[in-house]
């Protein structure tokens, strides 16, 4: 598994490890805060006068303008901020489940472009704050198994469609195709994270593409992990 993941939601009633990005989700042993819902809290403390952009930048350790940059949708909130954040706002551990099911809609190819997202009826246990909307997709294919090995479930948000290079999204292509990647910018190119270095890179451009939703976290299941 890359240095980048690293097991999360160890208590998700024993069933399942979840794999996070550091970049995208952090945990506090029981449950996990989103940069979504910090970023939402720190527009409603700016909103309401709580505190300046000034007050949360000396939390922070950065010049004001990055947390005008947060506020614009420019510069995502990072790693080492969000505890730092989570604090000031008041959003630490409550007393309420940590967990709720999800409907897995059906399978996403981590390989070329193909037709996937089949119907299916299943369900998956994620953590409780995960934004509202997300969806699992059952891997198919072993281009990124070094993050999410086929079986695994990546956990969608439709609503978060802006590309950010280094994400993790599912993409859909104009001819029907879905797949799960990783994308990159200079030059814009989905890329596979995988132990088989035959999987190659795809590039774009060349034709339309529809962005399913970024992946903001991918559940494993304890038997599957016992496999790795």
């Amino acid at each position: 598994m890359g240095p980048d993941y690293d097991n999360r939601n160890l208590d998700a009633r024993g069933n399942t490890k979840t794999v996070i990005d550091r970049s995208l989700r952090i945990s506090h042993a029981r449950f996990m805060i989103t940069p979504d819902q910090i970023l939402r809290e720190m527009h409603r403390w700016v909103a309401d006068r709580r505190l300046l952009q000034k007050d949360i930048a000396a939390e922070l350790g950065i010049a004001p303008a990055r947390v005008n940059e947060m506020l614009k949708g420019s510069r995502r909130i990072q790693p080492n901020e969000m505890p730092i954040l989570a604090k000031l706002f008041g959003m630490e551990d409550e007393e309420e489940s940590n967990v709720r099911r999800i409907k897995r809609i059906g399978r996403v190819p981590a390989g070329s472009l193909r037709v996937a997202l089949e119907e299916t009826t299943d369900t998956v246990e994620v953590s409780a704050h995960l934004p509202k909307g997300v969806f699992a997709l059952e891997v198919d294919g072993e281009s990124m198994n070094n993050i999410a090995p086929l079986g695994a479930d990546v956990i969608v948000d439709p609503n978060d469609k802006s590309l950010f290079s280094g994400d993790l999204y599912v993409i859909g292509a104009s001819g029907g195709g879905f797949t799960f990647k990783r994308y990159l910018e200079n030059p814009a190119r989905l890329v596979p994270i995988s132990s088989d270095l035959s999987h190659q890179e795809i590039r774009l451009g060349s034709e339309p593409i529809t962005i399913i939703g970024r992946v903001v976290s991918v559940s494993i299941g304890a038997e599957l992990l016992r496999r790795m």
